[in-house]
């Protein structure tokens, strides 16, 4: 869209895409109006890639059509009864439903979205599932949490790092909220192949995730600037041009774009999507970002 077109026009040549970046304001402002006008998620036919029936069904339907995640971060968290869980960019809700039954009524999840709309589904989502007494959904930004310091047991997320122009704040945040011994699991995308620069620079490949892709090596560097420990990326899932045309965020324009730009092959690898799980030190000294 013209949004769009008018940061290309800003954006340096060759710029890298990073939390440099001039424009964080201009993203963040992209990101928060292409998931203000979505009506709804990625739906069923992306959430069986990632969920097992079995998961789908013990959430309310409103969770599935609202899902946006680009993988499962719950399992892999090995949540606990009773403990505190942040859930970042909690969206329609799918994840916190899914965290709130393993930690139980003893336990709490808080779910963080920057958007108002977004919140009210989850909570709607959250009474129906019948866990909204163990649930505290609130409006606000990954790269300012709402929460004390070393309050939280695990931090978990899907496809919402990416969408920070400011990934190095957002994972220092990550870590601030974290007990001593706290974990992360995040599923995010990594790109390994540079994308056509009129593709980067579309508002809607940052708001799908694209855009702001880190490679895997750069996205270990930032958790170890964190100060988070044990890192370890696995789980990983391709995600082919058809795929990423499931996502809402994905506009006719910039998916036309894409098939345009990029060759047949790449195509068939637009990013991966892969499950990061890292650690917050027992006894650490606060790093900054």
């Amino acid at each position: 869209g013209p949004k769009g077109r008018s940061l290309i026009a800003r954006i340096p040549k060759g710029a890298p895409m990073s939390d440099d970046l001039m424009f964080q304001g201009e993203i963040r402002e992209i990101v928060r109006r292409a998931y203000g006008a979505i009506t709804t998620g990625a739906g069923r036919a992306m959430a069986q890639r990632f969920y097992s029936e079995e998961e789908l069904a013990s959430v309310p339907v409103a969770a599935v059509e609202w899902a946006l995640g680009v993988g499962n971060p719950v399992p892999q968290a090995q949540l606990a009864a009773g403990e505190v869980v942040l859930d970042i960019g909690s969206g329609g809700g799918i994840d916190t439903v899914l965290a709130a039954r393993q930690v139980g009524p003893t336990g709490r999840v808080i779910g963080l979205d920057m958007l108002a709309e977004m919140v009210e589904r989850a909570n709607a989502v959250a009474h129906e599932a019948g866990v909204a007494a163990w649930c505290d959904l609130r409006q606000g930004d990954m790269e300012a949490v709402p929460l004390p310091d070393a309050t939280v047991d695990v931090v978990i997320s899907n496809g919402v790092i990416n969408l920070s122009a400011r990934k190095s704040r957002a994972l220092a945040e990550i870590a601030r909220v974290l007990r001593p011994g706290g974990r992360v699991c995040v599923a995010d995308l990594v790109v390994d192949d540079d994308l056509p620069p009129e593709v980067l620079s579309s508002g809607a490949a940052w708001a799908g995730c694209i855009a702001g892709a880190l490679s895997e090596r750069v996205f270990v560097r930032k958790l170890e600037r964190a100060g988070l420990v044990d890192i370890d990326m696995g789980e990983r899932a391709s995600l082919t041009l058809d795929d990423v045309a499931l996502y809402p965020l994905f506009t006719p324009d910039v998916l036309s774009l894409m098939r345009r730009l990029v060759s047949n092959d790449a195509q068939q690898h637009i990013a991966t999507s892969l499950i990061a799980r890292a650690r917050q030190p027992a006894s650490h000294t606060r790093r900054s970002p």
